[in-house]
This record gives C-alpha cells, structure tokens and sequence, in this order.
C-alpha cells in the first residue's frame, strides 16, 4: 500500500510541477534538432490574453520534454502519439502563461538572490564552472536569458504555492483513511540482498571460495564479476517479496540468514551467488506508523485538486486562442519505427542518441 502511495505521489508531483513549471534549462546534449527555414505552422502558434507564444519557443520546450523520455519509450511512440504530446506541451505553456500572468497580476516580486539560489542548483549539474558556461553558449542562452527563464518560473511557484498553503488535512480524514484502507498497508515479509550473477556454476563455485576465504569483499566483487544490471551497485537488490524475483531464486534468498552466503544458484539467467543483508518479518501498521504517510498522500491529492481547480479557473476566464491543432498532421497510418522520429511536416526532426543502457533490467536481474 505505501508502495502505492508513493507511487500516486510522485505522479501527483509531476502534475503539479513538471507540467505546469515549464523549465527550460534541463536536459541538453542528448537531442539533436534539424530545423526547416520554411514553416507553415505560422510564427504564433497560440495567444493567451493577448501574449503571443511562438513557433520558436514551442520548440525549445518540446525538445526539452522530449530529452525527458528514454529511448525505448521514444522508438515506440507512432505519428498520433507524438503529435498528441506536441499538444500537451503547447497546452502547458499556455498554464504556464496565465500562472505568470497571475503571479504579475499579484504584484508577486522575486529578488535577485533568490534567483541566485536557483542558479546555484543549476550550476551543480555541471562538473565545472567552464562546462555551464560551454552549454549556455551551445544553446545560445546568455546568464540574463537564464536568470529571466528562472524568474518567470519562481513567479509561477509562488502562484502555485499560494495554493497549496489552503490545503488543510485533519485528523479525522486520517482516521478515515486508514479505517478504509488498513488491510492495504499489511507489509509482507521482505529479504534484502546482493547477488553475482555469472554464466557458470564453475564460476559461481570459484567466487564462493574467493568469498569464504574472505579474500575480497561481496559487493566489490560484484562490481568486478556479475553480469547483471545490479553490478555496478555492488549486485545490490534491495528489499522485495515473495513474487518479485523467479522461484529458484528466491526461495534460497528467503531461506538465508542475515551475512549468510548461498551455494551456487541457478536459473534462467545463470547462476548466483545470493547474500542476505537484512529480513523483515511481516507487519501490519498501526495508524500512527502510517499517519505521516496517509498525510503526504492526501496533502498532494489535495493540493493535486486545488491546482487542477486553479488552472481550470484561469483557463475559463482568459482569452486563449490556439492558432494550430498538431493533432490534425495524424497519417493514416502510424510509420514504422525509426532512431529517427519526424515530428511535423517536414519541419523538425528529434535524431535519439543511441547511449541508452539496453541491458535487461528484469527484478530477477
């Protein structure tokens, strides 16, 4: 259940900031755009209460959203569906332009270190002060421009935050919630532990001496011998349940103590050498081991609510004029897939690298 709690959080999250706080400076260096000179889309693409939003700065976001996504969910995406989330984007921007528009309205003020703060927190996404400055200068942005693009976004969180400060949760709600939901929030019993993974009980065999005989450590060895995923994190799985992992494998994991060491294992994937680090016997919390937990999750739903409300709000009393319908470029047919994924009518092409890690990430690694 907490599980799923998180997960609904941190969709909630995505809501409320990713989509309605367009930020521009992320995600650089993985996407390359070829631009046509001639586009028929016109230069505005929509007007929001008389401000224009341009063929150019549509773009600009698109690609960064776009840098967002891994390769394998990039290759399976058709014609519709990318022209569908071209729609989305010009559709966040707009919010994005009334929240601003509501944060001037506001007389809503961001002082100069603030907005150095936030230039700090992008600065430390760089190894050096010289590579910030290489990846302004690629993407022809100037400090000024980027202390502007910040400035617009704090304006809109302040919107947004002024918000969130109505959402008020109560005791009783908790109660209720956890009255509804306990047999949702039972912890099964759970196992954490590391594995190496080889492709031979002879090598599995040798890495079980090497470790009895305390010559080298679990997870640096790890690092140096498994072929899983998990390697490089030292094989380490974390904690699951029964169901997660394939049988072979996880009956042993469960059948170990804490520090002991398996005998070669194998399954599909070859064979293992499983170490417990830690079990936890089933639970079922009481409502005071899940009252924080219930809080975050009906304080986002809430806020979630609030600011769906909010921008529905401004959407209704605004003058938004949407000059072009991406959707209407929808082929007959979706074209088969490509590294290579033409976005518009021969306006923008999005070239994915190829440097994703293609290496099977199944939870029984």
């Amino acid at each position: 259940m907490m599980r799923t709690i998180r997960k609904k959080m941190k969709i909630v999250l995505i809501l409320m900031v990713a989509f309605f706080v367009i930020s521009f400076f992320y995600g650089f260096g993985k996407y390359k755009s070829n631009q046509s000179q001639n586009q028929n889309i016109g230069n505005y693409l929509a007007e929001v209460n008389g401000t224009t939003i341009t063929y150019n700065q549509w773009l600009k976001t698109f690609q960064n959203a776009v840098s967002r996504y891994d390769n394998n969910t990039l290759s399976s995406m058709d014609q519709p569906a990318i022209n569908s989330l071209k729609n989305n984007i010009l559709k966040q921007m707009i919010n994005s332009e009334l929240l601003l528009q509501q944060a001037t309205q506001d007389k809503i003020k961001i002082t100069g270190d603030e907005i150095n703060v936030e230039i700090d927190k992008v600065k430390e996404n760089f190894s050096s002060p010289e590579e910030f400055t290489n990846v302004l200068k690629t993407n022809n942005l100037t400090i000024n421009q980027l202390k502007e693009d910040i400035k617009r976004n704090l304006m809109i969180t302040h919107v947004l935050d002024d918000a969130k400060s109505q959402v008020n949760i109560t005791d009783d709600e908790l109660k209720e919630y956890f009255n509804k939901n306990e047999e949702s929030f039972f912890e099964p019993e759970k196992v954490h532990a590391r594995h190496i993974l080889v492709e031979t009980e002879e090598e599995a065999l040798n890495i079980i001496r090497q470790l009895k005989e305390g010559i080298v450590d679990f997870a640096e060895l790890a690092k140096e011998k498994s072929i899983g995923p998990s390697a490089e994190n030292g094989g380490d799985l974390g904690f699951f349940t029964k169901g997660q992992m394939v049988k072979e494998f996880e009956d042993v994991a469960f059948a170990l103590q804490p520090g002991e060491i398996s005998d070669a294992v194998k399954t599909q994937f070859g064979f293992h050498v499983i170490k417990c680090e830690e079990k936890k016997d089933e639970h079922q919390p009481t409502f005071e081991e899940s009252k924080e937990q219930i809080n975050n999750f009906l304080k986002y739903q809430k806020e979630n609510e609030i600011i769906t409300k909010l921008i529905s709000d401004l959407n209704e009393n605004a003058d938004v004029v949407i000059n072009y319908d991406f959707e209407s470029d929808n082929p007959d047919s979706s074209s088969e897939e490509s590294q290579t994924i033409e976005l518009t009518d021969e306006q923008t092409t999005v070239e994915v690298e190829n440097d994703s890690d293609t290496t099977d990430s199944s939870t029984s690694e």
